[in-house]
């Protein structure tokens, strides 16, 4: 089968993770057959996948794609990222373990384990970084930034290497979790997908919290909008709530022409200095964010789940091995 994951010009750590990992772990089960597909890491459920008349979904969720997209496939979810996901797709509660990047650990050329005591670590969305100051804001807060566009060898080493890791990358906080180094959750636009933070931190038995960071530049909420409370709160989101902004996420915006001229006002260079956004501020409400109190599951939870999903991989490989023999 083939393997299905989002792929872009701009390279993305979380995304481009299901190259090396599904094919570190189960390298038997992937050719080019034209007609089935492998859906690994990602929010990717109903996303588009051209010819392929088969699917087998494994550890990937809702939150960008309406599923209804797929009418037409056969389609075989062996398990999906979390509860969130299980419960919009009727599938059983079994079905919900948690995200594939839990076996990182088990794949050769990944740390096994967290690796030191290293500083913190800021990750911003990579579409964040499209847009300046960030550099300036490691130097005034003297932590490290971490690229999310880098390799997924490279981003994992430094991840594993963290002592507090302030995110806002998904992968960011996966990968973290899965090393046991602490993480806390951040937004500096709208531009920030509320419905998979939810799916996946209930599949670990923890509730999500999210604080607004106002960025170096205000270009990501030019271009993206503000987050969901002012900046300076931090919010937390149950299911109820990630069902929701899931719907809002996969209904499309009816533009008016007062939206129009409102988007391209917001877009002028002129209003640019006049709203209030810098690096000192940015580093400011880091450290700040960083003196808080930070996510992590519970170790005893991770092993389970990374065993029953290394069991699952292994019954999907085994079912797919008669059609590759045929």
């Amino acid at each position: 089968m083939q393997l299905v994951y989002y792929r872009k010009q701009v390279p993305n750590f979380g995304d481009d993770l299901n190259a090396v990992l599904w094919k570190g772990l189960a390298p038997g089960l992937f050719d080019e057959d034209p007609e089935t597909g492998f859906v690994g890491i990602g929010t990717i459920i109903g996303m588009p996948c051209g010819g392929l008349r088969r699917l087998h979904v494994f550890s990937s969720g809702i939150g960008n794609d309406r599923p209804e997209a797929w009418r037409g496939k056969q389609v075989e979810y062996w398990c999906v990222r979390g509860p969130v996901s299980a419960r919009v797709l009727g599938l059983p509660a079994e079905r919900a373990l948690t995200d594939g990047a839990i076996l990182t650990p088990l794949v050769a050329g990944f740390p096994q384990a967290a690796t030191g005591t290293g500083g913190t670590l800021v990750v911003p969305h990579f579409q964040t970084l499209d847009h300046p100051g960030w550099p300036e804001v490691a130097r005034l807060t003297g932590y490290e930034l971490l690229d999310p566009r880098g390799t997924p060898e490279a981003v994992i080493a430094r991840i594993a290497g963290a002592r507090l890791v302030l995110t806002e990358s998904l992968h960011g906080a996966i990968l973290a979790d899965v090393y046991g180094i602490p993480w806390i959750a951040f937004a500096t636009s709208k531009n920030f997908g509320i419905s998979k933070w939810v799916d996946w931190t209930l599949s670990l038995g923890r509730d999500f919290a999210l604080a607004m960071v106002p960025p170096p530049d205000p270009g990501p909420v030019l271009a993206f909008g503000r987050p969901p409370a002012p900046f300076g709160q931090t919010l937390r989101f149950d299911a109820e709530a990630a069902l929701a902004r899931f719907d809002e996420r996969v209904t499309p915006e009816v533009a008016t022409l007062v939206s129009r001229l409102k988007g391209l006002a917001k877009r002028s260079p002129l209003l640019r200095p006049f709203l209030g956004f810098s690096p000192a501020r940015t580093a400011e409400a880091l450290e700040r964010l960083a003196r808080t109190e930070p996510a992590l599951s519970a170790e005893p939870r991770r092993l389970a789940l990374r065993a029953r999903m290394l069991e699952r991989l292994e019954t999907l490989a085994k079912s797919a091995q008669p059609a590759r023999v045929a």
